[in-house]
């Protein structure tokens, strides 16, 4: 029976480390692990700055004071551009973790080393396709 291990559980000999369910130390997260808390943390603050731009907008349409439209005009500019931000943030993390998921099944995608120009080296194709070249006359 697999029980997960919970703090308490296991008598470690007196010394007071922390515990944690099985799978879930952060020490031993792997990359798409990391990758994934971390996009969960930027959507938990795009949800946050979305509902502050909303009040925001609701306080803008309802008040008639004019300073007082002033400032939240302004916090509302503050809170577009952070809400911004937070999505390019999410879309670049999205964009690494393509690279860990395989779309098509069919193999394993390895993200791509680019090579400079200089790490390059010339190859002549010419004998490979002299030979199909030949049986296609």
């Amino acid at each position: 029976m697999n029980v997960p291990i919970v703090a308490g559980d296991v008598d470690d000999g007196g010394f007071d480390r922390p515990r944690f369910l099985r799978g879930s130390d952060p020490r031993v997260a792997t990359c798409r692990g990391k990758l994934q808390n971390k996009r969960s943390k930027l959507n938990q603050e795009i949800n946050k700055e979305l509902r502050l731009r909303a009040g925001a907008e609701n306080l803008f349409k309802a008040t008639t004071n004019r300073k007082l439209k002033e400032t939240v005009a302004l916090e509302l500019s503050f809170v577009n551009s952070n809400l911004q931000l937070l999505k390019e943030q999410l879309a670049e993390l999205n964009s690494s973790v393509e690279l860990y998921q395989n779309v098509d099944g069919d193999e394993p995608i390895m993200p791509m080393i680019p090579l400079g120009l200089k790490e390059t080296k010339d190859i002549d194709f010419r004998d490979p396709f002299k030979v199909s070249f030949e049986t296609t006359q």
